[in-house]
């Protein structure tokens, strides 16, 4: 039978591997969004740079794409700053985590 120190032990590695899995889908979430922010930016960018002619730049105008595009942008920000938030939580949460194993190895020495 399995000793107290040893479940201990595994409770303790699984809830740092399920932390550490959770900080990083949350950084690969944060780097999407960042992407998806920059591509808004780029596209916005290159409107000004006068790469299309002045009907495209009308057209735009008038079917509202540069309303639209920065107004995208600012949602992503907005959900950008809540991924932000969560992924500190996480990165606190992580460390409490490894808070508790070395806690774990100072109560219970190892093998």
């Amino acid at each position: 039978m399995a000793s107290k120190k040893d479940v201990l032990q595994k409770i303790v590695a699984l809830k740092r591997q399920s932390a550490e899995q959770h900080v990083r889908m949350l950084q690969l979430e944060v780097e999407r969004i960042e992407r998806a922010i920059s591509a808004l930016v780029g596209a916005l960018n290159s409107m000004d740079e006068g790469r299309a002619g002045i009907d495209a730049h009308l057209l735009a105008e008038a079917h509202g794409h540069v309303g639209k595009v920065i107004k995208d942008i600012a949602v992503r920000r907005a959900e950008l700053s809540g991924k932000r938030l969560e992924l500190h939580d996480a990165r606190e949460a992580l460390k409490r985590v490894f808070h508790s194993q070395e806690r774990l190895g100072e109560v219970v020495p190892g093998k």
